[in-house]
C-alpha cells in the first residue's frame, strides 16, 4: 500500500472503530423497533390511510413507512447514518490536509521527492477508504439483522443504500477540500462543508412544505441520494449523479491544491482582490494577544469558529422546526391520531412515556432539536473540545510547554475545562436565542422559562460527558482512548434509558442514566428546570474534580 495512503488509514483507525460501533448499535436498535411497529395492526391500517404530505417534516414516506425498507430509509438513512458519516468525513478531510498545513507538517511531507498531486490524492483516498469501511460496516450490520428481525430487505437494496451513503460522503468531503484549499484553515473548511450539508438536507427535506424550495430541491445531493430509494429500488441515476459530482469536485480540489502557496496563506487565485484573504488588523492582533494570554482564554479562542458553526447549525434547525408547526397545526387531529396509532413501545425506546406531547409545539421542536440531533451534537462538541484542549495537547507535547509556565497543573486543567464549558454555554446561548425568536415569531407560547430550562439541561448533559472524558483521560493518559470510551458509555446509557421505559425489569436501572436525568418522560420544552438537572451538574462537578485531582499526580511523560 502507498505510504501516505496507509498512514492516513492508520490515523483514522480508531475513529472508524468508534463510529462503526455506533452504527452497528443503531442498526440493531432500529431493527428491533420496527418489529414492534410491524406487529401493530392498528398502526398499519392508519398509515395506509394517512395523507402523504403530513409527515414531510419527519422525513417519512407514508406509502412505504410500514415496510422495513421504508422505515429504515426514514430514520436510519435519512437522519442518523448521514449525520454520522458526514461528520466523520468532513472532520477527517479537514484534518488530513488543512490541519497538517496549519501545523507545518505538510511542508515536510512535500519536501520529499513526491508530487503534490500524489500527496493530495493519497490523503483523500485514505479518507474515502475509511468512509467506505464505515458504509461497509453499516451494510454488514443490516445484512446480519435482516434475518434476525425478519426485515425482508433485499441484499441488492442494502448494498445500494451503503453505496449511496458512501458517495454522499465523498461529495461533502470534496467540498471540504475545496473550501480548505481557498482558506488553508481546517475550521473554516469544516464549517463551510457542514453548512452546505445542512442547507442541502433542509432543501430536500422541507421542499414539500415550502413551495419556494421546490425549484432547487432536485439540485440537492440529498435528493440524488434518496431518489430513487436505494433500499427498495437499488442503484439508479441518483448514485450516478453523486459519483460524477464527487469526481468533478475532487478534480477541482486537486487543481486548487497544486496551485496553492502554502507559505503565504494566499488564495489559489492570485492578483485578484476578490479572492485575497483580508489582512489582519492591528486591533485584532491586540485582541488575539489578550485572548491567548491564559489557558481559559486560549481554549475559548481555539473554539471560536466552532461555536458559531455548531451553534448556528442548531439555531437554524430550531427555527426550521418552529416554522413547520403552523403547517402541521392545520392537521393537528391527523397528527394526534398518528401518534396514538404508534405502539407506545416505540416511544418508550426513546425514553418517552408521554408521546401525546409530540402533537404540541414543545413536543415537535424537542423531537428534533432537544431530543434527537441536539444531544448528539452537543455531546460531540463538548467531548471534542476536551479532546482538543487536553488529550491532543498532551499527545502532541504541547501540554508540557503549557505546564512549564509558573502555574499549577490544577489551575491549567481547571482553566481549560472552564474554557470548554464557556464555549458550550455560547453554543447553547445561540440555540436559545433562536428558540426565543421562533417562539415569538410563530406564537407557540412556550415561554422564556421553559426555553431557558431546556437549553440548560442540554448544556449540562454535554458537560457531564465532557467531564467524563476528562476523568478518563486524567486516569489513563493520552494513550488511553478516552473519547471512544465516553462514546460507548453515552450509547449504553442512552439505550439503558430506552430499555428502562420499555421493560419493567429495567425500570430501576433507568434512573442511573444521564439521559433519563435530562429527558425524563416529557419533551424538554414542555417542562421547566427539572430537579434531575442537578444530578447532571453534580456529576459533571464530581468527574471534573476527579480529573483535576488525578492530573495533579500523574506523570504525563509516561
Amino acid at each position: 500500500m502507498p505510504a501516505i495512503l496507509g498512514k492516513t488509514l492508520l490515523d483514522r483507525r480508531r475513529a472508524v472503530m468508534g463510529y462503526g460501533l455506533g452504527i452497528v448499535a443503531l442498526s440493531v436498535w432500529l431493527g428491533a423497533m420496527f418489529t414492534v411497529m410491524r406487529d401493530s395492526d392498528e398502526f398499519i391500517d392508519f398509515m395506509n390511510n394517512l395523507p402523504s404530505g403530513l409527515l414531510s417534516a419527519f422525513g417519512i414516506d407514508s406509502g412505504t413507512f410500514v415496510t422495513a425498507a421504508g422505515f429504515l430509509s426514514s430514520y436510519l438513512f435519512t437522519l442518523f447514518a448521514p449525520l454520522f458519516i458526514l461528520f466523520f468525513v468532513i472532520s477527517a478531510a479537514a484534518a488530513e490536509v488543512m490541519a497538517e498545513e496549519r501545523d507545518g507538517l505538510i511542508d515536510m511531507l512535500l519536501s520529499n521527492p513526491v508530487s503534490r498531486t500524489r500527496v493530495f490524492l493519497e490523503k483523500t483516498g485514505g479518507v474515502a477508504l475509511a468512509a467506505l469501511l464505515l458504509a461497509a460496516v453499516l451494510t454488514a450490520a443490516l445484512l446480519v439483522v435482516n434475518p434476525i428481525f425478519d426485515l425482508s430487505l433485499s441484499v441488492t437494496g442494502v448494498l445500494a443504500a451503503g453505496l449511496s451513503l458512501w458517495l454522499l460522503s465523498l461529495v461533502f468531503a470534496s467540498l471540504t477540500l475545496i473550501a480548505g484549499t481557498f482558506t488553508g484553515r481546517s475550521v473554516m473548511a469544516g464549517g463551510v462543508a457542514g453548512s452546505l450539508a445542512l442547507l442541502a438536507w433542509f432543501i430536500n427535506s422541507f421542499a414539500s412544505l415550502y413551495p419556494a424550495l421546490q425549484p432547487v430541491a432536485n439540485a440537492s445531493p440529498f435528493a440524488w441520494y434518496q431518489d430513487p430509494n436505494p433500499l427498495t429500488d437499488g442503484a439508479g441515476a441518483g448514485q450516478l449523479w453523486l459519483a460524477v459530482t464527487a469526481g468533478v469536485l475532487l478534480a477541482v480540489a486537486t487543481l486548487l491544491f497544486r496551485r496553492r502557496d502554502l507559505a503565504t496563506e494566499m488564495a489559489v487565485v492570485p492578483a485578484t482582490r476578490a479572492f485575497r484573504l483580508p489582512r489582519r488588523r492591528k486591533r485584532r492582533s491586540l485582541r488575539a494577544a489578550w485572548l491567548l494570554n491564559g489557558s481559559f482564554r486560549k481554549t475559548v479562542w481555539d473554539r471560536r469558529r466552532s461555536v458559531w458553526g455548531w451553534g448556528g447549525g442548531l439555531g437554524f434547525l430550531t427555527l426550521v422546526m418552529f416554522s413547520v408547526w403552523p403547517t402541521l397545526a392545520d392537521d393537528a387531529q391527523a397528527l394526534a391520531d398518528l401518534v396514538t396509532s404508534f405502539p407506545r413501545e416505540v416511544f418508550a425506546m426513546f425514553g418517552m412515556t408521554n408521546p401525546e406531547e409530540i402533537v404540541t409545539p414543545a413536543g415537535l421542536v424537542s423531537s428534533r432539536t432537544y431530543q434527537a440531533i441536539g444531544p448528539i451534537l452537543i455531546v460531540m462538541f463538548v467531548v471534542r473540545g476536551v479532546s482538543m484542549a487536553m488529550v491532543k495537547e498532551e499527545s502532541d507535547g504541547a501540554l508540557d510547554l503549557v505546564l512549564s509556565a509558573p502555574s499549577t497543573r490544577r489551575t491549567v486543567v481547571l482553566n481549560k475545562a472552564l474554557g470548554v464549558a464557556c464555549s458550550t454555554a455560547l453554543v447553547i446561548a445561540i440555540l436559545t436565542v433562536a428558540a426565543l425568536v421562533g417562539d415569538l415569531a410563530y406564537q407557540t407560547e412556550l415561554g422564556v422559562g421553559r426555553i431557558l430550562a431546556a437549553g440548560a439541561g442540554l448544556g449540562l448533559l454535554g458537560l457531564f460527558f465532557g467531564a467524563l472524558t476528562m476523568a478518563i483521560w486524567a486516569v489513563g493518559g493520552s494513550s488511553f482512548p478516552a473519547v471512544r470510551v465516553t462514546a460507548v458509555v453515552a450509547m449504553a446509557t442512552f439505550l439503558l434509558n430506552g430499555l428502562g421505559a420499555l421493560s419493567d425489569a429495567m425500570a430501576p436501572a433507568r434512573v442511573t442514566s444521564p439521559f433519563y436525568w435530562y429527558f425524563g418522560d416529557n419533551p424538554p420544552l414542555a417542562k421547566g428546570f427539572e430537579p434531575t438537572y442537578f444530578l447532571l451538574l453534580a456529576g459533571a462537578l464530581v468527574l471534573g474534580w476527579v480529573a483535576i485531582s488525578r492530573i495533579d499526580r500523574r506523570d504525563i511523560a509516561t
